[in-house]
């Protein structure tokens, strides 16, 4: 409803067309409804299940934003549609074990139809991918020498407001196979390119401050998403300094951590344990069925709008130079509204950059 809403008042709105897919009709007749979309956005139904029925909708558009989960149950089909008929994606996944499917899978399809595919566009993972990114030029300019990044960390500030989908889709996480999940906790998982071995920690201070904080609970997404953007980096650069030039890249000793921001590391080893236990908890099969029974139900969740200022995401990240004497830089980001209202300006604004480059 979000990313709907979003798109319709877009300042923009003049230069492009949309409509609203869905498998229920009626659901996306009364969405229409209730945001008092105008007469021009379509509403397209169809079955998930049937791929003959989700190419003609996925054919009407030149740009799809997807936000059908549990994704690994339900997303395939259409991001299989996209790279058969050149139709560029961005969804607002989280799920690690989807993605690398999909580069496994599609990839090459990809490619050959010059076809985008950028899952993980909303609050997983553009905060962080961005964040460190703008640290990462900021050296760039400062330096006039090749670019070599060491640690590179985000302390996020930010509260937690989880809806139905996404209990949903942790949930969901049991019913895959342990060939899905291995290797899961390998931070560059998502990336051919293969870089310097992570650090557990429990407690987190952010470099060259008073900063301190626990596990981030996306921060496996993030991280993972954080280092593909470096692994592509690392393989475009290496294969245009073979042609004798050379590009902007963060450089093969770059690492990147994310915490959540809390009062102090004190604070941040209680959250992180009782964070893994819970998430250990839920694995059980008793507390799975007390949630699926009881807890938030998918299609529903925490109520965020536009234009509440008072709620802010804070990201702070601090990236060094690697080697002796080390240069560093602070990026400060602050998003204005909750996670969910991120998710669908960033999934849209994702959307809008290729449809108008591309």
């Amino acid at each position: 409803q979000l990313i709907v809403e979003y798109l319709e008042k877009h300042p923009s709105r003049h230069t492009f067309t949309f409509g609203i897919g869905g498998r229920s009709f009626s659901k996306l007749q009364k969405l229409s409804e209730d945001l008092s979309l105008s007469s021009s956005v379509s509403i397209y139904p169809f079955d998930i299940s049937d791929f003959g029925s989700v190419t003609e909708v996925v054919q009407k558009a030149r740009v799809i934003i997807n936000c059908i989960g549990p994704f690994w149950k339900w997303s395939t089909p259409i991001v299989r549609a996209c790279a058969q008929y050149n139709v560029h994606y961005v969804d607002t996944t989280g799920e690690p074990w989807w993605i690398r499917d999909l580069i496994r899978n599609y990839d090459y399809q990809a490619m050959k139809t010059k076809t985008i595919i950028i899952p993980a566009s909303g609050f997983d993972s553009v905060p962080s991918d961005l964040t460190a990114y703008l640290s990462a030029r900021a050296l760039a300019k400062r330096r006039d020498i090749e670019l070599s990044l060491g640690r590179s960390v985000t302390g996020i500030k930010a509260g937690v407001d989880i809806s139905g989908g996404t209990i949903a889709t942790f949930l969901s996480v049991s019913e895959l196979s342990p060939s899905q999940l291995e290797g899961i906790n390998d931070p560059y998982w998502l990336t051919a390119v293969k870089g310097l071995p992570p650090t557990f920690r429990l407690a987190y201070t952010l470099p060259y401050s008073k900063i301190h904080g626990g596990i981030s609970i996306m921060g496996s997404i993030n991280e993972k998403i954080v280092n593909r953007t470096w692994g592509l980096l690392e393989a475009r650069a290496q294969s245009v300094h073979d042609g004798g030039e050379s590009t902007f890249r963060y450089g093969p000793n770059f690492r990147y951590e994310e915490f959540t921001v809390l009062p102090s590391r004190i604070f941040g080893l209680i959250f992180s344990i009782g964070l893994l236990l819970g998430m250990g908890a839920m694995t059980l099969p008793p507390v799975r069925w007390f949630l699926q029974k009881f807890g938030t139900q998918p299609g529903t969740g925490p109520k965020q709008a536009f234009g509440d200022t008072k709620k802010t995401i804070q990201m702070i990240n601090v990236t060094s130079t690697d080697g002796p004497n080390p240069d560093h830089v602070k990026t400060e980001v602050t998003f204005h509204g909750e996670a969910y209202v991120i998710t669908a300006v960033t999934a849209v604004e994702s959307a809008l950059a290729i449809l108008f480059d591309h």
